[in-house]
């Protein structure tokens, strides 16, 4: 980590990607060639790209004073040693990667507001799809979104509490296991359904599937809301995911 601390000091902007060739972090598999697709079209020679990975990948190392990522893969852009942004996730379009790094550039942002929810804005007369999810849409979009909710509890718990990683990542990976099919067909309505009024609609559910979930830490698990997460309360998680009430549209 002294070097890569030592190269951002170095160089003006540089976009950092970390992840792991550990192959039981699901996400990172194959993330590495498809940052390395996305960047090849690069022509600014002011902004670095570079990746920084580690073999097991809930062991993050010692990052010093340099802001970590949440979880993995994540990509961190930093300007004069500081970081202004972040891609977080697996991208799997590469098209378009670099319009986010050059959005993030326009709109830096301190660490603390990286991860936070985003609240988008709602128009006047807020577009709909032109045809309405049905019931079976609707809860597949939540399923997804449960997927992504519970992606980034685990990526939080591993981070955050190195020793609750190996049984969080494992409920998780179990979860999805056991939600195969219905996932599988999520990622069908994801992409026939990609039209603004479908985006908002998706907007919406998640935004009341990030309750549900909320509802069900603090009423069924007893995890209090009004303070950070705590070792046990991740472990608490792990061990319910099972427990987690099913999806009704």
């Amino acid at each position: 980590m002294q070097n890569l601390a030592a190269y951002l000091a170095q160089h003006k902007t540089v976009v950092v990607q970390f992840t792991s060739p550990d192959p039981k972090c699901r996400y990172c598999i194959g993330a590495d060639r498809l940052f390395d697709q996305a960047v090849a079209p690069a022509r600014d020679p002011k902004v670095k790209y570079v990746r920084v990975q580690w073999p097991v990948w809930h062991r993050f190392p010692d990052f010093g004073s340099i802001h970590k990522p949440i979880g993995l893969p994540d990509h961190i852009v930093f300007q004069r040693g500081r970081a202004i942004g972040t891609i977080a996730g697996r991208q799997d379009q590469p098209d378009g990667f670099l319009a986010k790094v050059a959005e993030v550039r326009a709109n830096p942002r301190d660490p603390k507001d990286f991860y936070r929810q985003e609240q988008p804005a709602v128009p006047a007369a807020p577009a709909a799809p032109a045809t309405p999810l049905s019931a079976e849409e609707a809860r597949l979009t939540r399923l997804m979104a449960r997927k992504d909710l519970l992606g980034g509890i685990v990526g939080f718990c591993a981070n955050t509490f190195p020793a609750t990683a190996t049984a969080m990542q494992d409920a998780y990976t179990a979860w999805q296991a056991a939600h195969k099919t219905g996932l599988d067909a999520a990622a069908v309505v994801m992409l026939t359904r990609t039209s603004r009024g479908d985006a908002g609609a998706a907007s919406t559910l998640m935004r009341d599937e990030q309750e549900r979930l909320q509802a069900w830490t603090v009423g069924s698990l007893g995890i209090a809301q009004d303070r950070k997460p705590s070792a046990a309360d991740c472990e608490k998680i792990g061990r319910n995911l099972n427990t987690l009430p099913g999806i009704d549209a």
